[in-house]
Order: C-alpha cells, then structure tokens, then sequence
C-alpha cells in the first residue's frame, strides 16, 4: 500500500478504551489539525474504540446533570462532522476484528471497516505514524 500523493501523511491508530482518558479529544484534534494543515490523514480504531462510530449511537450524548440545558454530541456525530469537514482528506477506519468481536460491526456510513492486516500496511505507508494506546 502506499502513501497518498499530494502531500505528507499522517496515520493515528486508536486503540484500547478511549472514555478512560482524553485519548479520542486528542486523536481527533490532532486529526483535524493535520487535516488542517493540507495533510492526508487516516484514523485507525482497534479495540473498544470502534464503538465511537456505532451507528446505533444517538447524535447527542445524554444530557448533564450540572448543565441540563447544555447538549453535546456524540463521538459519532463528531466523527460524521470531522469526516464531511474534511472534504476527503480524512479517513477513518474500523478494524474488522475488534469491531465484530465487540458487536460494532454497524457503522455509520462515513467510517469504513477494514481487515486487521491493514493496520500495518497503512502505518507503514505513513510520513509519519502514531499510536495512542491505553496502559
């Protein structure tokens, strides 16, 4: 596989539990900035990051107790935005394995599942690679 023409790109693996830490606000702002910036970027979920994306998640999460007249959306409607924002420079993968071994097969439309083998071959592919991991 090799990398995207047109400039450097950027390939962020997210794997593990991100709603234990900050771990998704920090994928997606990097994602957004390198995009930003004119690069191609590829996000990669593996483990329970690939029910971020669950097509069964509503656009908004529940609602705070502290700030009930606040609403804030969920990762999917966040990756949705991110995608259509990006206008074709950001890609965000699913890894087949974990997705189906967590019940996460149904995706939103934007996000597409891949074959476990790819994550190499896309990081590989990369300028640059990172990836965000829980302990």
């Amino acid at each position: 596989m090799t990398a995207p023409t047109g400039g450097r790109s950027l390939f962020l693996g997210l794997i593990g539990a991100p709603y234990e830490s900050d771990l998704f606000t920090t994928a997606t702002r990097m994602a957004e900035e390198a995009v930003r910036q004119g690069h191609q970027t590829t996000l990669w979920t593996c483990g329970y990051s690939t029910a971020l994306t669950v097509a069964g998640l509503a656009p908004t999460k529940p609602r705070n107790l502290t700030e009930w007249d606040r609403g804030y959306p969920s990762p999917a409607a966040l990756a949705t935005h991110l995608i259509d924002w990006s206008a074709g420079r950001l890609a965000w993968l699913v890894c087949r394995y974990c997705a189906e071994e967590r019940g996460a097969s149904a995706q939103i439309p934007a996000v597409r599942i891949r074959p476990p083998y790819e994550f190499v071959e896309r990081s590989r592919a990369a300028d640059v690679s990172l990836v965000l991991g829980t302990k």
